[in-house]
């Protein structure tokens, strides 16, 4: 993206001030009265790397991201019951109240409203801190206020420009938002600095052609490359068809994709593939494999109410049929 360009998230805003890049330093005078001109040349070398090697809007401090990386339940709770007394004796904490929200938001999708809460507080107080683009866009994201999140995305990149984890979200979430256009343009971005990244390769074919454009040069490529990416062709080429009603074409492909998927432990749309197969079956009026693609369903999602619904429905008419044929 160069320069200038406000891309797909709409116009660039200035970055952030880190105004916290001396908080806790000491004056100390090396210029030759109070140390050695030795030291006083390797201050300036340690000064002059870190300004030139720092990464472009580095954010101070912790920044977990996944649950590999978050704390453990009862260490979460003795934090955040510290942090609340700070907030009770001291109602403009806002350091607490951003700290909170972080635990908050490690503590999971129940208490993303109560983390929102805490670091829009903090944000409104004065904090400026780039986390708190990415923690509010991830959780509104999960709340389903989609625009808030990409707006939030948008700060956060404004800061961190090529962060690869945030572009995704950012871009997944256009394409989810019906903004195919700024999809594609966005996973075409990524594609030319990420190449042959298999996700990126994998949504830029959808979002092609959720914007009437041709996805098969980028299948190719995917087909092309083999293994994992072979598979995820097989399975975008069979959501196409079964998006686009063609149930008979689309069968084989989902019944493949089901098949190798175990082979590859970071596919997670599992359940989407067999909830398409199922319903594939169920439209060509092929009960006995729409049965056993329900079974497999519900092994995934215990919970799916209509998937266990439409097994029963089925297992049910072919009792119906096996008792007309005695």
């Amino acid at each position: 993206m160069k320069r200038g360009d406000p891309g797909p998230f709409g116009r660039s805003g200035p970055a952030l001030k880190q105004s916290d890049k001396r908080r806790g330093l000491k004056w100390i005078n090396l210029s030759g009265y109070g140390a050695p001109a030795g030291l006083f040349a390797v201050f300036i070398f340690i000064v002059i790397y870190a300004v030139f090697t720092r990464e472009p809007g580095a954010a101070s401090g912790l920044f977990p991201r996944s649950g590999t990386e978050f704390l453990e339940e009862a260490q979460l709770d003795r934090k955040l019951a510290k942090l609340e007394e700070r907030i009770k004796n001291n109602p403009n904490d806002i350091q607490a109240f951003f700290e909170a929200g972080l635990l908050k938001f490690q503590k999971g999708p129940d208490r993303y409203i109560d983390a929102i809460s805490d670091l829009e507080t903090a944000r409104s107080r004065g904090l400026a801190d780039i986390r708190t683009f990415y923690y509010l866009g991830r959780m509104y994201q999960a709340v389903g206020l989609y625009e808030f999140s990409l707006e939030e995305y948008r700060r956060f990149l404004n800061n961190r420009p090529e962060d690869f984890e945030v572009r995704m979200l950012a871009a997944k979430l256009l394409f989810s938002s019906g903004k195919y256009p700024a999809a594609v343009k966005e996973y075409e971005s990524l594609n030319s600095v990420h190449k042959d990244n298999i996700l990126v390769l994998e949504n830029l074919a959808l979002a092609r052609w959720k914007n009437n454009q041709d996805p098969k040069p980028i299948l190719d490529m995917l087909l092309a490359l083999g293994g994992e990416a072979s598979f995820r062709a097989g399975y975008v080429s069979g959501r196409i068809a079964y998006e686009n009603k063609n149930y008979a074409a689309a069968a084989p492909l989902l019944e493949r994709a089901a098949a190798e998927s175990l082979k590859y432990s970071d596919f997670s749309d599992r359940a989407a593939v067999y909830t398409m197969l199922s319903d594939s079956y169920i439209k060509l009026k092929s009960d006995t494999p729409a049965i056993a693609a329900l079974n497999e369903l519900l092994k995934i999602s215990p919970a799916n109410n209509e998937a266990r619904s439409q097994l029963a429905r089925l297992a049910l008419a072919q009792k119906k049929s096996a008792l007309k044929k005695k």
